[in-house]
């Protein structure tokens, strides 16, 4: 039977270097100091701003964070609101790769375990995520990436896991790796063996549970013998 291993990106390969997805690297270099609790109650409130479903382009991405961030600064009503403020900010965060960090573990497992098995991500993501898979070295370990916002449908939708299974066979033994657990749960409705990756180690379930990449290697000899 052939094994099939699908991943998540966010906090299962990799997490923001700053500790939130959209404080990037440069965000108070270009804002100057700010309060952080307004700022993140003002991220939350307009999430919303974000489609993950129908953003095909980079330039379409930087567009869509441009007026994200605008209506942030609004909200918090920052005072020197500018054009330049405004497109640094998205500039930062969808062409810096920086504002990424791959867990150390990622390429070595990922290369080794492309030789044995067929890998394929599948994100709730934005274009911005191929260059930087591709800018790291690892992009072409995957057979296929699944991006919700090139295939139309978040992983909540449910239809992502049924496009992701069109291309595989109906015999083979598909894993799916991610933190999420009620992504997990929905995973298994579609067949998937559901793998929770606890890289902070505060998660409760009762998945095969992983901390690293390296303890599949344990999972799938559990499954062998």
């Amino acid at each position: 039977m052939k094994r099939n291993l699908f991943f998540d990106v966010g906090r299962t390969l990799l997490y923001p270097t700053t500790g939130s997805w959209f404080i990037t690297p440069n965000f108070y270099n270009i804002v100057g100091p700010m309060d952080k609790e307004l700022l993140d109650k003002s991220i939350k409130r307009n999430l919303h701003l974000l489609d993950e479903r129908n953003i095909l382009t980079e330039d379409e991405e930087y567009d869509m964070f441009c007026k994200f961030y605008l209506k942030v600064l609004e909200d918090v009503k920052y005072r020197d609101i500018s054009e330049k403020v405004i497109n640094s900010l998205a500039y930062d965060c969808v062409y810096n790769d920086n504002k990424l960090t791959f867990y150390p573990d990622v390429k070595r497992e990922l290369t080794t375990l492309s030789k044995k098995y067929d890998l394929y991500i599948i994100s709730n993501a934005w274009p911005s995520t191929n260059r930087i898979l591709k800018n790291y070295g690892i992009f072409d370990l995957f057979k296929k990436i699944y991006i919700s916002s090139e295939q139309g449908y978040i992983k909540e939708d449910k239809t992502l896991f049924e496009i992701a299974l069109n291309d595989v066979d109906i015999n083979d033994e598909n894993y799916f790796i991610d933190d999420r657990l009620e992504l997990l749960d929905i995973s298994a409705q579609y067949g998937f063996i559901p793998i929770i990756i606890d890289r902070d180690k505060d998660k409760e379930t009762n998945y095969i549970e992983i901390e690293k990449l390296k303890d599949l290697y344990k999972i799938f000899k559990y499954f062998e013998d």
